[in-house]
């Protein structure tokens, strides 16, 4: 055999007609095992089987489980959930009828009493029109949004809404040393958005009775004004012995706030906006920390640039990062590249509440693991077999996800307007329906 020569199988040497058959197959194979991908992906949000200390919704588990962008994972939770109540496309997705991308679009405006007449038109025209169509209907009536990714935590709950005016209201309950440091920051977003001229602001005052224009400020800003001295509604101030220990009478405490035990100590204690105030071993004597304990400008800028977001593998959120000191500062941990990471606040209490461990492997780089000791993978190996999804999804036809259509164009306009008015009808008709038998 010439070594030039292709082999017979090769895929240039079949009949270009088996290519497309076994294409479009492959297609309608795909979309059957997609459905039975959110099904299950469904169940799996349902039962909260992603929930725990690591990870914050399904989406953000699909993406790392799965290898999927976080963007593509929240859409397909979405469409996951969004299918459930609707059978008659989740059979046909399931049958491999109609291909994932018009399950998509079609679960932007389908309800149950439409869906019929959508999946008829999502089965007779190609993707393109169907998504043409859905902007159209998206744009004439909106339907309620059915995803919901906000999740509580066990420990500290808020929510807001707008109120019948369109004001914004929000309500938070804060953990004790949570609260601290959010007052301390109204009060100085407070005094520097009411300062008139160059001199230090005073920052000996209460956090401000009225914190919405502070808040606004925070919101604005995103930062805070360094305070030039010791301020006790300014700062986050937590009192210990001698040592940086609890003191036998009283314990360690907030300024003015309730005590912390030894483990919510040492996690405050690995913040880096806390000072501290050192008692004598007999109580009285008093000496201000003026350290803070935080890694220089230049430090956080090297370690922003190497992590770039939180480094708890899943999780990659990029706001309001900890330099964490793996080995703890309290335990005499050094404040350098080698024994920083970057987390989350979340993920921060996680790791001092002992829900999972890092340890410093040297050279910058760092092992996570659960509380089995087991190593916790940035990208979890994916592997798969196109023979047993051919096998397993050998009844769908090698056509049936192909559309039935003859080339004609698609009236957006009439094709919306026609839908909504046989919508508007039908539900006349349900609702005169319910006041007879009423």
């Amino acid at each position: 055999m010439n070594t030039t020569e292709l082999p017979t199988d090769h895929p240039t040497q079949r009949p270009i007609e088996e290519i497309e058959t076994e294409i479009c197959s492959l297609a309608g194979q795909i979309a059957a095992a997609t459905a039975r991908f959110l099904v299950l992906l469904a169940e799996f949000d349902a039962r909260r089987g992603w929930a725990g200390w690591q990870l914050h919704s399904a989406a953000h588990w699909l993406s790392w489980k799965a290898g999927i962008s976080l963007h593509t994972a929240r859409e397909q939770v979405r469409v996951a959930n969004a299918v459930t109540v609707l059978p008659r496309i989740a059979q046909a997705f399931a049958e491999g009828r109609v291909s994932y991308s018009k399950v998509r679009a079609l679960t932007r405006v389908a309800t149950p009493h439409t869906e019929e007449s959508l999946l008829r038109i999502a089965l007779q025209s190609p993707a393109a029109h169907l998504d043409r169509l859905v902007r159209g209907l998206v744009k004439q009536a909106r339907t309620p949004d059915d995803t919901n990714n906000n999740t509580d935590t066990d420990r500290a709950r808020g929510r807001w809404f707008f109120d019948d005016d369109g004001y914004l209201v929000v309500m938070a309950r804060f953990l004790p040393e949570d609260g601290a440091r959010f007052l301390a920051a109204l009060t100085r977003a407070e005094c520097e958005r009411t300062r008139t001229d160059d001199n230090e602001p005073d920052l000996t005052a209460p956090a401000p009775s009225n914190p919405v224009p502070a808040m606004v400020a925070m919101a604005e800003t995103l930062c805070t004004a360094e305070s030039p001295v010791v301020s006790p509604s300014a700062d986050v101030l937590v009192h210990v012995g001698p040592d940086g220990t609890p003191l036998d009478a009283p314990h360690a405490h907030l300024d003015d706030g309730p005590g912390l035990d030894s483990q919510t100590l040492e996690a405050v204690l690995c913040t880096a906006s806390v000072r501290l105030i050192r008692h004598g071993r007999l109580g009285p004597t008093i000496a201000w920390d003026k350290s803070r304990r935080r890694p220089s400008r230049t430090l956080l800028r090297q370690l922003l640039i190497r992590d770039r977001c939180c480094t708890v593998p899943g999780c990659g959120r990029t706001r309001f990062l900890h330099a964490h000191h793996v080995v703890y500062y309290s335990r005499v941990g050094p404040t350098d590249l080698d024994n920083l990471t970057l987390l989350c606040g979340e993920h921060h209490r996680a790791l001092h509440d002992g829900l999972f461990t890092i340890t410093a492997d040297g050279n910058q780089r760092f092992t996570f693991a659960d509380l089995d000791g087991r190593r916790i993978d940035y990208a979890p190996l994916l592997s798969g077999d196109v023979d047993d999804l051919t096998h397993r999804y050998h009844y769908v036809d090698p056509d049936a996800v192909t559309a039935d259509w003859s080339g004609e164009p698609l009236d957006a306009s009439f094709a919306t307007d026609v839908l909504l008015r046989n919508w508007d009808l039908e539900q006349r008709r349900r609702d005169a329906a319910l006041a007879t038998a009423a």
